[in-house]
Order: C-alpha cells, then sequence, then structure tokens
C-alpha cells in the first residue's frame, strides 16, 4: 500500500514512516497541517492517510472531512494523543477508518494494516 504522513511533529512523521517501511509499505508523500495534508492527496491519491488529530492551520479531522467529502472512500487512520471522546467519536461519525493512540507502535501498525488490506477492493 501507498501512505501520505500528515503530522506537525517531524519527529512522529519520522517514526510512522519508519514503521510503515519496515511493514513493506511505500510512503509517497509527507504533510504538516491539514492544507497540506489535503493539497497532498490530490497530488499523490495514496492508499491511506495517516492524519494528526491537532495540526496548525488545520487539523487532522477538518482536513479528513474535506479528502472524504471529495473522496469517499479514502482510508483514514487518524494517529492522535488527544482522548477526547467527542473529538474520537466525530472522527468516527465522518468516516475515519480507525483511530490510534500515540504513541503509535509497529504492531499496532501492523495489525491495522493487515485489517485494511483484508477489507479493501483490490
Amino acid at each position: 500500500m501507498t501512505f501520505l504522513v500528515a503530522d506537525d511533529s517531524k519527529l512522529a512523521r519520522a517514526k510512522i514512516i519508519d514503521f510503515l517501511e519496515t511493514l513493506g509499505h511505500a510512503v509517497i508523500g509527507e504533510a504538516v497541517d491539514g492544507i497540506d495534508a489535503i493539497e497532498r492527496y490530490r497530488e499523490l491519491s495514496p492508499t491511506c492517510v495517516t492524519i494528526d488529530l491537532e495540526m496548525p492551520r488545520m487539523n487532522g479531522i477538518d482536513a479528513a472531512c474535506e479528502i472524504l467529502r471529495v473522496h469517499p472512500k479514502a482510508i483514514i487512520l487518524l494517529i492522535t494523543s488527544m482522548r477526547d471522546k467527542k473529538e474520537l467519536l466525530k472522527a468516527t461519525d465522518i468516516g475515519i477508518y480507525a483511530t490510534v493512540h500515540k504513541p503509535i507502535t509497529l504492531e499496532t501498525l501492523s495489525q491495522i494494516c493487515i485489517k485494511i488490506e483484508k477489507e479493501r477492493p483490490q
């Protein structure tokens, strides 16, 4: 699968990219905020997007809403340190595929990727 990794933290992006590449996936782009994520998604058409919730200019929920509005079958993984149940329910309501709490582990990401590969149409 191909991935776009969106997080305002360079360290978090590097960790997610390392995990995805370790699992054999290709990271075809990075984004530093929600607006950047939307633009990069349009340019690259990745299989999946990992997106942080709290980012400057536009948060991950709003960016995911815009991506899903234009591409309803987009697979978006919200990776966040936020525990606010209201925000996390909103993520589910708009169609985000899964929410993962930071710190993310290789095992957790592996399980999600396996699930996506089994469920997505070929």
